[in-house]
């Protein structure tokens, strides 16, 4: 990728990003983006995506949930 710089614009601070980029993660002018930083990185995920991971998430944690006990199970056995 290419270096950007951070830029003061009114009361907020800007990153510009280049057609290519917004064109790459498949968002245009006036679209929500999901904004996160994990480990000091900077993370722009369209919102259906965002949405999508979030559902997975909730899914992989109720399964989880619902198979503990056998899990548990699973890792007495193995000791």
């Amino acid at each position: 990728m290419s270096r950007k710089r951070i830029t003061a614009s009114d009361s907020s601070t800007t990153l510009l990003l280049p057609q290519e980029i917004l064109d790459m993660m498949g968002v245009g002018d006036g679209d929500e983006v999901d904004v996160s930083v994990i480990d000091r990185t900077l993370i722009l995920r369209p919102l259906d995506e965002a949405e999508r991971a979030q559902k997975v998430e909730a899914a992989t944690q109720s399964v989880f949930g619902r198979r503990k006990s056998t899990y548990e199970e699973l890792a007495k056995g193995a000791e």
